[in-house]
């Protein structure tokens, strides 16, 4: 048996992928399904990182979710709005060249066109044609039907692949893969990982429906699938700033979770860490949900032997 540890995006794609590969796998999760650094409705997908590595990651992972749309059968699930990487965006542009990526310059008035309610204070961006809104909780609950989640809190590992739980089971498994987010310092130790409580709002007062995926010096933007709504979030919460952004929208919600800032992620704060201690391989990043079912598949082959994916590494 293979436990996965934690159900947010990529312990529930590593199980789902373990599954597909005929592997007895359990999952362990606290608390709720999706909660913490996966909640919410929709996430940002896009092919522009500031690493070329990432951005051929990022190719592989979308016809990755393309394959969950045809696997899952629950409708669209990677939208084709695109994506916008507002000023400034030149290590963007040479990522992007490097990976041999698709994208195109934009001047304001063209960030305004696919953006209809923003007020654009960059005078350029670049557009990244593959990007688009992921509908997360439509994906995850998917997947979650299709893999064994059991509620218990995980305690303490052994390099053995011992797993101890809050009401004193210990369990075995032939790997461990831990897939915890805020928790991860608590089972693995120190990873030079700090944690910061985050929170996006979702507003209303435009359709956004078709509106461009946005990531700007302020913040970061995207229409919540199709409910009209927009969500911003920044790491620092500024309300005039974001008025001044979009005259016309008004906050009718948020969501509440944790980003990670470590010194291994890119200028972007994306990126992850992976270690393997015996049969436990440990797994920590930030803003991973893009890559989600391609992180699966790479887990789900790192628990299946005895070394990392190169890809694991970013080698």
């Amino acid at each position: 048996m293979i436990i996965v540890v934690g159900a947010g995006i990529c312990g529930l794609a590593t199980a789902y992928e373990l599954s597909r590969r005929g592997q007895q796998t359990v999952v362990f999760e606290r608390g709720e399904p999706f909660a913490g650094l996966s909640a919410g409705l929709a996430r940002i997908f896009r092919i522009a990182h500031q690493r070329a590595a990432l951005c051929r990651l990022a190719i592989r992972a979308r016809a990755c979710w393309q394959r969950w749309e045809r696997d899952l059968e629950v409708g669209r699930l990677l939208g084709s709005e695109g994506f916008i990487a507002a000023a400034p965006a030149e290590q963007t542009a040479t990522a992007m060249t490097e990976a041999g990526a698709e994208f195109a310059w934009l001047d304001r008035h063209e960030i305004e066109a696919r953006i209809p309610f923003v007020a654009a204070p960059w005078e350029t961006g670049i557009f990244d044609p593959l990007g688009g809104s992921l509908r997360i909780r439509r994906a995850l609950t998917a997947v979650a039907t299709r893999v064994e989640i059991r509620r218990g809190q995980v305690v303490s590992l052994g390099d053995d692949g011992s797993v101890r739980l809050a009401d004193g089971t210990v369990l075995r498994g032939e790997q461990v893969v831990v897939c915890v987010g805020a928790q991860t310092p608590d089972l693995l130790g120190p990873l030079d990982v700090e944690l910061i409580p985050h929170t996006r709002y979702a507003y209303e007062g435009a359709d956004a429906t078709g509106a461009a995926c946005l990531a700007a010096p302020e913040g970061y933007g995207l229409p919540l699938g199709s409910t009209g709504r927009w969500a911003f979030g920044q790491r620092v919460p500024d309300p005039g700033g974001v008025r001044a952004l979009f005259p016309s929208l008004s906050p009718v919600g948020q969501v509440d979770c944790f980003s990670v800032h470590a010194p291994w992620l890119d200028a972007g704060g994306d990126g992850w860490k992976v270690v393997r201690r015996g049969r436990v391989v440990g797994f920590v990043g930030n803003n991973l949900m893009k890559f989600g079912p391609l992180l699966g598949e790479l887990l789900a082959e790192a628990a299946c032997g005895e070394g990392l994916p190169g890809e694991l590494t970013l080698g």
